[in-house]
């Protein structure tokens, strides 16, 4: 493991250099810092509002030291390194089990100052991580990014990391016009009585890799009461719908479904869409065209998807209306040894 070296300067100071284990109480605040400057031009609606969570927490982590001591309920969250550089936390990588009892590792916030690239920090800073998930009894390590950051996916290739799969967000600026709704046999409404339905129609897309790494869950595909009294008050205001709607074979099993969130307030419409592998290519195109048919009586707010990286057939078919990809997002693993 990389270690931290203390380096004196003319003046007698003393200054840190090097790599450390992430400090709860002095860390919290430096680190947020770094990854808003890291990951600038990166963060989606969801990153920058965990970005905003963690400098909250930073105010507070006098507190959520105490808490951690007694309880050791942020150890997890918090686990990782820093590298010092110049007196300054200048690089960040954070470690986790990705479950109690597995063998499987998650490394996330891999971040550099923008001053300080290019001098094999990141790679020191993966080293560490690697070897404390080897010392933790740790199988695998898994990590998620960006396919545009090719300095990334580099050094994770060169680290022997092997991609195993991803996904892609799907935008369009406003819902395009299209006229009537498509005909599209055994096309109709399901509720949330269906969502083993939904769940089974959901898992049959994963991958083994997938299925590996992070299983879907059924609870996902049951709406608590909450959410459908709500679904329900915010249809009767006129204020957002949300469409359920799906295909069925001769067995009632699920061949195809969405679910359109439809927004009348300011917003951002969203599209989930799920074909089972072996009909794929046969109805991704309608059931886009259909929800689109269904948005042509709301305002043309952006519209946005997330499919997975294999799913080629949706994504052409998105393409077509105007959809380009924001962000595709590779997930890679590698075996400890």
């Amino acid at each position: 493991m990389a270690a931290m070296h203390v380096l004196a300067n003319p003046a007698n100071q003393r200054i840190e250099r090097g790599v450390r284990p992430f400090d709860l109480g002095r860390d919290l605040r430096p680190v947020a810092r770094l990854i808003a400057d890291a990951f600038a031009d990166e963060l989606d609606v969801q990153g920058e509002a965990a970005l905003r969570e963690l400098r909250v927490m930073g105010h507070m982590s006098g507190l959520i030291r105490l808490l951690s001591r007694s309880t050791g309920e942020f150890q997890d969250v918090f686990n990782g390194f820093v590298w010092i550089e110049d007196g300054r936390l200048v690089g960040n990588v954070t470690v986790q089990r990705a479950a109690s009892g597995s063998g499987r590792w998650q490394i996330a916030n891999v971040a550099v100052d923008p001053d300080y690239r290019g001098r094999g920090i990141s790679r020191a800073l993966m080293e560490t991580a690697l070897d404390y998930i080897d010392e933790m009894g740790g199988s695998w390590a898994v990590l998620q990014v960006r396919e545009r950051n090719t300095i990334a996916r580099g050094l994770y290739e060169r680290m022997r990391f092997e991609e195993m799969g991803g996904t892609v967000e799907m935008h369009c600026k406003r819902v395009p016009k299209v006229t009537g709704h498509p005909a599209l046999a055994g096309l109709a409404p399901f509720s949330s009585a269906d969502s083993t339905l939904l769940y089974d129609l959901a898992n049959s897309e994963q991958s083994a890799e997938s299925q590996w790494w992070r299983a879907i869950r059924r609870a996902d595909f049951e709406p608590p009461i909450e959410q459908s009294i709500g679904e329900w008050f915010s249809r009767l205001v006129g204020r957002d719908r949300v469409y359920r709607m799906a295909t069925r074979d001769f067995t009632n099993r699920f061949e195809s479904a969405l679910i359109l969130n439809a927004r009348r307030w300011r917003g951002t419409h969203s599209l989930q869409l799920w074909v089972r592998p072996e009909a794929q290519g046969r109805y991704e195109r309608p059931l886009i065209l259909w929800a689109l048919a269904a948005l042509q009586e709301y305002p043309v707010w952006p519209i946005t998807t997330t499919l997975n990286t294999n799913h080629t057939g949706a994504r052409a078919a998105l393409e077509e209306f105007g959809f380009q990809p924001q962000m595709t997002l590779l997930t890679l693993r590698r075996k400890i040894s």
